[in-house]
């Protein structure tokens, strides 16, 4: 450990240069990572150059880096080998923006330019606690802060991450709540009337829909079949946990609004109406809620045929046009694609069965959407997960009801999306 003073030098690429003779002091390389800590115990962690023309004694360090680590030109700092997190998979980061802009915009802007987010990550070593200030955003200015990764780095620890997601995968998350939409698609295909769903500890879910829903005596009779131990079907299982989530957007009140769509051999758009549209606050949510349920119980009672998977994200795709702007940003929200499904689609309709090539297109036309895939009892896996990969959201392969709850409640409540420089793009 070395003590060195601070020097300011501005926007230099995220890193700090020594002097020669400092870097031996030190018993670093170049292009080794330090950690530079205050007697106050701020500290960061940056790359270091190796550079004749910066005075013995000093580091001079990129001006975001400092501001980052609240560490000031002059500052009085202890130079130490940073200690390297190994074989980090994922990272999280939280967009805040605090030029006034919604944060909703915010996200939509960075789901097509990606490459401007990468130019801040650029060279930077990540760690529990960092901000990065992103003052001269286009947008205006927005904090990214570290949110966590996988596996998680310890304290004093700090990850080596690829800006352009090639080697880690990075997800990008609302810092402060924001409303979304979303696309429901629920199997109700031949394949998943088969009971190999376990229910339990979903006590809690399953008292706060007879709480907060209208109990018919057709509802009562579909939520009598969770009894704790049993096992369900999978398009129960699925259609439970759509009631969950469309109790959980109401509850929030935020105007987000949600689309239906079932399939099998075919594919149905749920409507109310003469609106395929389900708003999740005003008047007509109660109404919006209750014919969902309604239909959804319907559909598992009657599953049965082929799974035209294809068709399905197909057309789930295309709804997001029906979808009303939100006038704050003059732009739809944000959407989140859903699909429930044990995924062994069987039927193409001209389409083709596979559904990947359909996925892959979307995302590029609609790169404000994201896509989850939720696997049911058997499903084929390794599809599932390329779907959600490629759809920049993610997979879930349920075996019982407790992972389908908690992962359809955190749904429900927060977005995130996988991003990728565009040539990268799948």
């Amino acid at each position: 450990m070395v003590k060195l003073n601070v020097v300011n030098v501005g926007k230099i690429e995220g890193r700090a240069y020594l002097h020669p003779s400092d870097i031996s002091s030190v018993g670093v390389e170049e292009f080794d990572f330090v950690k530079i800590s205050t007697e106050w115990e701020d500290w960061g962690a940056v790359q270091i150059l190796s550079s004749d023309e910066v005075a013995k004694g000093t580091i001079a360090v990129d001006d975001s880096v400092l501001n980052s680590a609240n560490i000031s030109d002059g500052d009085s700092v202890e130079v130490e080998s940073a200690k390297i997190a190994a074989g980090i998979k994922s990272i999280k980061l939280g967009i805040e923006p605090l030029a006034g802009q919604e944060v909703e915009e915010a996200i939509l802007w960075i789901a097509t330019e990606f490459e401007e987010l990468s130019t801040v990550l650029r060279n930077r070593p990540v760690f529990n606690g960092l901000q990065i200030a992103w003052e001269d955003c286009p947008i205006g200015s927005i904090t990214v802060r570290f949110m966590g990764s996988e596996p998680p780095i310890q304290e004093g620890e700090i990850g080596i991450v690829d800006p352009t997601g090639r080697e880690v995968e990075i997800n990008i998350i609302p810092f402060t709540e924001m409303s979304f939409n979303a696309v429901l698609v629920l199997d109700v295909s031949g394949s998943m009337q088969k009971k190999d769903m376990k229910v339990q500890n979903i006590s809690g879910a399953l008292e706060g829909l007879k709480k907060g829903l209208e109990e018919t005596e057709e509802l009562g009779s579909f939520l009598g079949r969770f009894e704790e131990g049993k096992k369900v079907s999978r398009v129960d299982a699925a259609s439970f946990a759509i009631m969950l989530f469309m109790s959980l957007k109401i509850a929030k009140g935020w105007g987000e609004q949600v689309q239906l769509i079932t399939f099998s051999g075919d594919v149905e758009k749920f409507s109310l109406g003469d609106s395929q549209v389900i708003s999740c606050v005003g008047e007509t949510k109660k109404a919006g809620i209750e014919s969902i349920i309604g239909h959804v119980v319907q559909k598992t009672a009657e599953s049965s045929g082929l799974t035209f998977l294809s068709g399905a994200l197909d057309e789930a795709y295309k709804s997001i046009e029906n979808f009303e702007v939100n006038p704050t940003i003059n732009k739809r929200n944000p959407t989140m694609i859903i699909v429930l499904t044990d995924g062994n689609p069987n039927k193409g309709n001209g389409l083709g069965v596979n559904p990947i090539p359909i996925v892959r297109n979307k995302i590029e036309e609609i790169p404000e959407a994201v896509l989850y895939a939720i696997g049911l009892g058997e499903a084929d896996r390794l599809m599932l997960r390329r779907v959600g990969e490629i759809g920049r959201g993610g997979s879930l392969m349920a075996d019982d009801l407790e992972m389908l709850v908690d992962f359809y409640d955190s749904l429900a409540q927060n977005f995130q999306m996988v991003v990728k420089m565009k040539k990268q793009a799948e």
